[in-house]
């Protein structure tokens, strides 16, 4: 099967990932190659090269206080360009609108994966053209097909994230801190972490990019104590091996998270997990792998903490393998063949 795959263009396809996005997207184009398809990755032109990747911009305009435009001159490049190839299905992860509208009446189906909320300029495109025969749209978890459901005129397909359990191999060999990783913003709730961590006089350790420098000067830094390390922004090999020591991975988004990768890369390194009831995450873990904090306040999860601490790392290990890339990717494949 010859596969276009869109992305977000706006950050490369490549390690230290920004976000689960480009995370989610690398991961899968390549194992859509180990499985025998010939794609064509239109991303950011400093991605992975080993994805077959064509980019139209780097970083160039990026800056740009008029950046929109170039960035709607880069996807209108991009359909130019799937339409002058003989491909066999799109599969579009981006998250702006144009692939959307040119979906209607493409030449081929085009495959939508939502990964974004219904707050932008995508959800007027979907509202208007997802009765169109040609446009298929699929969600990462049954609560995030909810929050899109008013707006799909065709429904969706769900079809859960996985992660490559080949290079997230079970290593977690004690319990020595708390830890924390993914993109330091408000809505991924790392202050409420670190007060958990102080309940419990727990060392943390936490590892992402500084998406929002005044979030981590006035919410973070002023927290810190001598217990507290930022590791800096780690490729996925180093963020593995600080799981070895992991008593828990913990989880307080203030947002309904479509998904969240990091919980099921840390449950495949063998790290329980606890976090609020917020988006996918009651979806992602069991009784042997998590704990759910009962309200949504810090001595809940303090609480939650607490109790998913002791749970053995084998059987979260076991239920993480039910979230594999593999399955994953042979799921989309058999659905891209079932459209074609």
């Amino acid at each position: 099967m010859k596969i276009a795959v869109i992305a977000k263009t706006r950050l490369p396809i490549a390690e230290p990932f920004r976000g689960g996005l480009e995370a989610f997207t690398h991961a899968l184009c390549k194992e859509y190659i180990r499985l025998g398809h010939r794609i064509t990755l239109y991303a950011h032109a400093d991605s992975d090269p080993d994805l077959n990747v064509k980019g139209f911009y780097g970083n160039a305009h990026r800056e740009n206080e008029y950046f929109e435009i170039y960035e709607t001159d880069e996807y209108l490049s991009i359909l130019e360009d799937i339409e002058q190839n003989d491909f066999d299905i799109v599969h579009n992860n981006s998250t702006h609108e144009l692939p959307i509208l040119w979906g209607v009446k493409a030449p081929i189906p085009v495959v939508t994966t939502i990964h974004t909320p219904p707050i932008s300029k995508l959800k007027a495109a979907i509202k208007i053209c997802s009765a169109s025969k040609n446009l298929r749209f699929v969600m990462p978890s049954k609560s995030f097909e909810a929050v899109w459901q008013p707006y799909l005129n065709n429904g969706s397909t769900v079809i859960y994230n996985g992660v490559d359990l080949d290079k997230w191999p079970l290593i977690r060999t004690s319990r020595d801190y708390l830890f924390w990783f993914g993109r330091i913003v408000h809505d991924k709730g790392l202050d409420i972490v670190i007060d958990a961590a102080h309940e419990l006089n727990m060392p943390l350790k936490f590892a992402g990019p500084l998406d929002d420098q005044k979030y981590f000067d006035e919410q973070i830094s002023l927290r810190m104590t001598e217990n507290d390390t930022y590791l800096g922004h780690l490729k996925q090999s180093d963020i593995h091996l600080h799981m070895k020591g992991a008593a828990a991975v913990v989880n307080a988004v203030r947002w309904e998270e479509p998904f969240g990768l990091t919980n099921i890369e840390a449950m495949s390194s063998g790290v329980p997990i606890a976090g609020f009831d917020r988006g996918a995450f009651v979806e992602l873990i069991n009784v042997e792998s998590g704990v759910v904090a009962e309200q949504k306040n810090v001595k809940s999860l303090a609480k939650a903490i607490a109790a998913a601490i002791p749970l053995d790392s084998n059987k979260v290990r076991r239920h993480a393998e039910t979230f594999s890339l593999r399955t994953m990717a042979q799921r989309y494949i058999n659905y891209f063949e079932e459209l074609i």
